[in-house]
């Protein structure tokens, strides 16, 4: 009888005090997250002069003084902030303080200072769990949902708003209409930021990667994430390693590509066989062990524990022999791609002449489509994306257009193709428009498309398109010719 009375009294001890903690825990969440409402401009990439005012909700939690961490996602072309805490009551203004579209992070600040009576700061976790329960915490309907989950897997893999690569949880979770910056909690720690929702499964924004850009950011300039700008495969074919004299079991990741733009100033060469990176040797299927997170891929190397300038260290195999390559991680940079991944916090760029209408090819304007773009889209600018920029085409401009006016009379269904020149300049930019048309071609302005294109050139009146581009822009309610963004200087 005695034992029984020890083990139920333990037993009573015990339960308060586990319950006390998990109230603890709660309270701290309650004062740490908050919801954030983004007023932003919407552009019609098809008709680029017309806009429209976007309303979205979503979370953010409060990780230093004066300080709270959101996902970068809906926060290009923000025009008011507002943030609530406790679930409900009064809104308060917020404003942007720094932003990584790469990283897909963000800070936003309230400089009011009753904002943060009653307000708590929560931590990072650190390490980052890699397995095991943890919870997704958001305010719905003026209460804090607090919800079991459990960690899949570390895994790398592109940024939802970025072409580049870096290790992200994969948390699997029940919960409807997450993916909003929700908080992933363990006890009281951080454990990361949702960024997005596919079925069951959430993809997180690490603890680790987040306090590694945090950090960063206090050392100005900051210089953001980077990438490694080649093209690898897996080199378990051991005909591949044959052929380049590498003997042994298969291993490292054979480059296959270079871009053209960075091919002269380039450390790697085709053909060379990584075996190492920073000390880690690379497998056959071009993974590396990480002594935190297990087997991933080496693209995460291009920032762990670094950032854009930074230098990695490069076993690889060349010409028969070992060689060693100090590779310097360039700086990630939408304008460095042929058809730009995104376009942040600048109205779409267009041109307007005799009715003709000019766009750069970004994905933004491909998503015009829909979600499913890459099938729905004309075929030759979708395939576009796969394509690599080189210095004689840095960009592709398109007819996407023809709004209807005499001076373009039987030109009215010309639209999604490619320009090559105008009046024998070629046309690498959008701005190389503007220059173009003021040097006609015996009174006509000609306009010559990329071989295979429905239409190999297009021929106007050139006394007539300026006053057939004022008809149109009155007819249209139009108000600018063009919109142009300064031509991109080369990445350092």
């Amino acid at each position: 009888m005695k034992l029984v009375f020890v083990i139920c009294a333990a037993l009573a001890a015990f339960v308060p005090r586990s319950q006390a903690k998990e109230k603890d825990s709660s309270a701290l969440w309650e004062k740490a997250v908050v919801t954030l409402e983004v007023t932003r401009k919407q552009y019609d990439y098809q008709q680029p002069w017309s806009r429209r005012v976007d309303q979205v909700q979503k979370m953010a939690t409060i990780v230093g003084p004066n300080e709270i961490l959101t996902t970068a996602d809906y926060l290009a072309d923000e025009t008011l902030l507002r943030l609530q805490k406790g679930g409900r009551g009064r809104w308060w203004r917020g404003e942007l303080v720094w932003i990584d579209y790469h990283a897909n992070l963000a800070l936003v600040t309230v400089r009011e200072a009753g904002f943060w009576k009653d307000t708590a700061v929560a931590k990072l976790s650190d390490p980052t769990p890699v397995h095991g329960e943890v919870s997704i915490a958001r305010w719905r309907n003026g209460d804090l949902e607090v919800r079991k989950a459990d960690i899949n897997r570390m895994v790398v893999k592109h940024s939802k708003l970025s072409f580049i690569d870096f290790a992200q949880l994969e948390v699997d979770s029940e919960l409807n209409g997450a993916g909003w910056a929700e908080a992933i909690i363990l006890g009281d720690r951080l454990v990361g930021l949702t960024s997005s929702k596919e079925e069951h499964s959430c993809t997180v924004i690490p603890s680790s990667l987040i306090q590694q850009c945090l950090a960063a950011r206090n050392h100005q300039p900051y210089r953001g994430l980077g990438y490694f700008a080649f093209v690898w495969q897996r080199s378990n074919n051991p005909e591949n390693l044959q052929h380049l004299k590498l003997v042994g079991e298969p291993r490292g990741a054979i480059v296959v590509e270079i871009p053209a733009e960075i091919r002269d100033k380039s450390t790697l060469e085709p053909y060379d066989v990584i075996l190492e990176i920073d000390g880690f040797k690379i497998d056959s299927q071009g993974d590396y062990k990480d002594p935190q997170f297990g087997n991933l891929s080496l693209e995460n190397l291009a920032n762990r524990k670094k950032g854009a300038g930074d230098e990695c260290r490069m076993k690889v195999w060349r010409h028969g022999k070992i060689q060693d390559v100090i590779y310097t991680i360039p700086k990630a940079d939408f304008a460095t791609q042929l058809v730009p991944h995104a376009v942040f916090d600048r109205e779409p760029e267009y041109v307007m002449m005799g009715g003709l209408l000019f766009q750069p090819l970004t994905e933004p304007f491909l998503q015009s489509w829909g979600s499913d773009w890459s099938r729905k889209a004309p075929f030759r600018l979708s395939y576009a994306t796969q394509e690599k920029p080189t210095p004689d085409r840095p960009s592709i401009v398109v007819l996407s257009s023809v709004l209807p006016d005499p001076v373009n009379l039987g030109y009215q269904d010309a639209r999604y193709m490619m320009v090559d020149k105008l009046n024998g300049q070629p046309i690498r930019r959008l701005n190389d428009l503007i220059e173009a048309k003021t040097k006609s071609t015996n009174g006509f302005h000609v306009l010559e498309f990329h071989a295979g294109d429905s239409v190999s050139r297009l021929v106007l009146d050139a006394s007539d398109t300026e006053a057939a581009t004022s008809r149109v822009l009155k007819r249209y309610g139009i108000d600018r010719d063009y919109v142009l963004a300064p031509v991109p200087s080369p990445s350092k």
